[in-house]
């Protein structure tokens, strides 16, 4: 993992960057104030300051934090499934986790827009990219090496299909287009990634929840 996305923290300053990701989701990237993570994270402005002296230091450190949480479990079930279909199903459950879901796709939206024109914010983006990027293109190869998955274009183009389709998804269920939720965002990523791959396409052997 990239040394700029740091995972650990102390409890206060974990609540502290935990606030301002929650913060983005609630209010926008551009609104959110040193007081208003203060309040919502129970600490004086001074303890906050304390640890950034800026507000752009300190939505750059949530950033780095957030982005190296997302990292981190992505490895984890990278080395957790030998099969690559087995998973790129478990990709697809940690992007659709129910918990504060829409809120994760509100703050990827905001960090999104935000990093278009901050370079540092840039290439935070950049990393988090790269750390889905690497999961999914190593699936791929391999389920092709062992004649499990089918291709009818390069690999690259195929992840890049996958990858935007997720960014897609994120950014419908945000804005509340078409009524999008989590469940079907989840069905719909795991059937076109099914098809993508040259497999029969995936149905739910039980409904999602919805939330």
């Amino acid at each position: 993992m990239d040394a700029a996305l740091e995972v650990r923290t102390d409890g206060q300053r974990g609540r502290i960057l935990a606030s301002v990701i929650e913060l983005v989701a609630e209010m926008g990237y551009e609104r959110v104030r040193l007081r208003d993570v203060a309040k919502h994270s129970g600490v004086s402005i001074g303890t906050l300051q304390h640890y950034y002296e800026t507000r752009d230091g300190l939505m750059l450190a949530a950033f780095a934090h957030h982005t190296g949480k997302i990292v981190k479990g992505l490895e984890e079930i990278a080395a957790r499934h030998r099969d690559p279909w087995d998973r790129i199903r478990d990709l697809v459950e940690y992007i659709t986790h129910p918990r504060g879901f829409r809120n994760r796709c509100l703050a990827f939206m905001e960090f999104a827009a935000a990093s278009a024109r901050d370079k540092e914010l840039r290439r935070l983006f950049e990393l988090q990219y790269d750390g889905w990027r690497a999961p999914v293109q190593a699936a791929v190869e391999e389920g092709l090496a062992a004649g499990v998955f089918r291709v009818v274009s390069t690999v690259e183009e195929t992840v890049d299909l996958i990858l935007t389709q997720i960014d897609g998804l994120e950014i419908a269920v945000a804005t509340r287009i078409s009524g999008l939720t989590r469940a079907r965002m989840h069905d719909s990523l795991l059937r076109s990634i099914s098809v993508h791959l040259g497999l029969t396409p995936w149905t739910p052997g039980h409904g999602a929840a919805d939330t």
